[in-house]
């Protein structure tokens, strides 16, 4: 009986080992992860990022797996995400700015001064199948009259896998299906409609300005971390966007369907 508690405990041993091992070699990725979502609140409106966020991602990115291959990319972005947060121009933050002064110096890709508008919820879905990204955002805006009214900006885009020219890894490069679609439930806006358009991309991620003959004609988004429920993507030169995958459970009544 002995003999057989000792070689069942040197079996266990290396098994033992093994486990501890991953676990500390994850919990850096699973500290910065449980961080950044604490911060950025799943399900909640879209927000800026902020150099504590950037801060955040990186350690993210650092400690996890960057995904290179068309299969993972195929099986892990397949679905509904919410947009958690967005920045324009990384690069410009630094330590300490906050996201106003992040949209001020340009980070959030316009300058100060735009409309008030109030972003309820904003995502991307995927088909791979299909080789579509459906980009939606349900937002409210003040009209002619001053009075709260319920909007959707509605972008699709075809995608396909291209290979990055430095690292190899595939990216999505994304192209406009057909013009945006904007549906508002007033006639009297209080605005002209550039006006609008560029507040609403000041405040999400670049899939949302895919339009023909625009500076995001073709947009390559390239992933830098994904887990089975957190998405981080990157493109040139300088945005980034953080996405939670959707709960299909979760009804978002906006007033626009």
């Amino acid at each position: 009986a002995a003999l057989c508690t000792l070689m069942l405990a040197l079996l266990a041993a290396p098994a033992l080992s093994v486990v501890s091992t991953a676990s500390a070699a994850s919990s850096p990725r699973l500290a910065a992860r449980s961080a950044l979502l604490r911060s950025l609140e799943p399900n909640s409106p879209p927000r800026l990022l902020n150099a504590e966020h950037m801060a955040l991602i990186g350690q993210l990115e650092a400690a996890g797996t960057t995904p290179t291959t068309e299969d993972f990319l195929q099986l892990g972005l397949q679905g509904r995400w919410a947009l958690c947060a967005t920045i324009r121009n990384a690069g410009l933050l630094e330590p300490g700015m906050s996201p106003a002064h992040a949209a001020a110096s340009g980070a959030g890709g316009a300058a100060g001064g735009l409309l008030p508008i109030g972003i309820a919820r904003a995502e991307t879905a995927l088909s791979i199948g299909n080789s579509t990204v459906r980009s939606r955002a349900w937002f409210q805006l003040l009209d002619g009259e001053r009075k709260q009214v319920g909007a959707l900006l509605d972008v699709e885009s075809r995608f396909a896998f291209e290979s990055d020219s430095v690292t190899g890894a595939r990216l999505l490069a994304l192209r406009p299906a057909r013009p945006p679609r904007l549906a508002l439930k007033t006639n009297d806006l209080g605005c002209s409609i550039d006006a609008l358009v560029e507040a609403l991309h000041a405040q999400l991620s670049p899939e949302f300005a895919l339009v023909e003959g625009e500076q995001y004609d073709r947009l390559r988004l390239s992933t830098t971390y994904l887990d089975e429920s957190l998405w981080v993507a990157r493109a040139a030169p300088h945005c980034c966007s953080v996405f939670y995958r959707a709960d299909d459970e979760m009804a978002w009544l906006s007033g626009v369907q």
